[in-house]
């Protein structure tokens, strides 16, 4: 069975997670995690693709991105092999690294945003890596450290982030600050976004499955759709099925889409 065509459109934010097979850890050392976010910056670089959050986890990582005109393959797919090649090599072992394809989520660049970066960058902590918010910004497989001032990496977009939480960096990181401790103490597990990124996470990595989610409104998901049909239209002689509104989970004020073979 053919795999299901991703959503794609140029100038979105997405949420990006790729995880490794089970009997393995993605990262041996802080050596795998540099070169990895080497070849990171690397492949943003030649898409011209912003990245907003990431973390890197023992045995996945999440990237907040804004995609330019190149597809999301063009960037994920020479950084897991890339990455699965040094790896292969220094552990000595053959066979597949990663668990099937990456998945990724279009999201609506309002509130939802902030809630994905909150989300990613509150990884470790949830995980126990590190006990708190004030910890985490020491934390330096995190784009928190990033957009706290304690680390500097050239992929990542601080600028635009802060100015969604305040005019200067200095009040911007206060109030960004406490967002992220909000997560911890509110009842944001709850929320509609955050259940639609752990539903993503969860399950099997079979291009089978889901290979995409939309998180946003009835006009945005819409929209996307439309847009990602057009594009793949004008670039394919195949006429991909419609859309139909049945495949559509409504939840709060936001839309699953569950069917995106186009």
């Amino acid at each position: 069975m053919p795999r299901k065509a991703r959503l794609f459109v140029p100038g979105s934010i997405y949420h990006v997670m790729s995880r490794c097979l089970d009997q393995y850890s993605l990262f041996a050392d802080d050596t795998d995690r540099s070169y990895f976010l080497t070849l990171l910056e690397t492949c943003l670089d030649r898409t011209s693709t912003r990245c907003y959050a990431w973390v890197l986890m023992s045995n996945h990582y999440h990237l907040v991105i804004r995609s330019s005109d190149r597809e999301l393959w063009e960037i994920m797919k020479p950084l897991n092999m890339r990455y699965a090649q040094y790896h292969q090599k220094k552990m000595k072992r053959r066979g597949p690294l990663f668990m099937g394809r990456f998945k990724s989520i279009v999201t609506q660049d309002q509130d939802y945003v902030q809630e994905l970066i909150r989300y990613v960058h509150l990884n470790p902590v949830r995980a126990g890596i590190c006990k708190d918010v004030d910890a985490l910004a020491d934390y330096p497989w995190c784009g928190h450290s990033v957009l706290m001032g304690k680390e500097h990496r050239n992929f990542q977009d601080t600028e635009t982030v802060l100015r969604r939480f305040g005019t200067d960096n200095a009040s911007a990181r206060v109030q960004y600050c406490r967002f992220l401790q909000a997560g911890l103490t509110g009842s944001s597990d709850e929320d509609t976004l955050l259940t639609l990124v752990r539903k993503s996470n969860a399950g099997s990595e079979s291009g089978r499955k889901v290979s995409c989610w939309v998180i946003g409104d009835h006009d945005f998901v819409r929209t996307m759709m439309k847009t990602s049909e057009m594009r793949r239209l004008r670039v394919s002689p195949i006429a991909l099925g419609k859309f139909h509104p049945n495949s559509a989970h409504i939840i709060g004020h936001s839309i699953i889409i569950k069917r995106l073979h186009l």
